[in-house]
């Protein structure tokens, strides 16, 4: 029987990397707005969010869930 080929897991990326990236998005947001540079910008906190690695604390957390809840909006509104 013939057994399809497993997928690769997606490699993971350090939390330093996705935080320069995550700074990097909201500068390139300050300077051109748009509805995608959000959606990027939730993506990346959704991927820090949920970092093995991301051992930050509860207070902390929170901010970047609220962050990732507005950005979310911003990316609905257009």
């Amino acid at each position: 029987m013939n057994r399809l080929p497993s997928t690769p897991a997606e490699p993971q990326i350090s939390t330093d990397i996705l935080v320069g990236l995550l700074r990097s998005l909201l500068m390139q947001y300050a300077r051109t707005p748009s509805s995608s540079i959000a959606g990027n910008i939730a993506n990346c906190l959704d991927r820090l969010l949920s970092h093995p690695q991301f051992d930050e604390p509860p207070q902390e957390r929170c901010t970047y869930l609220y962050m990732r809840t507005y950005w979310r909006l911003v990316e609905s509104l257009g």
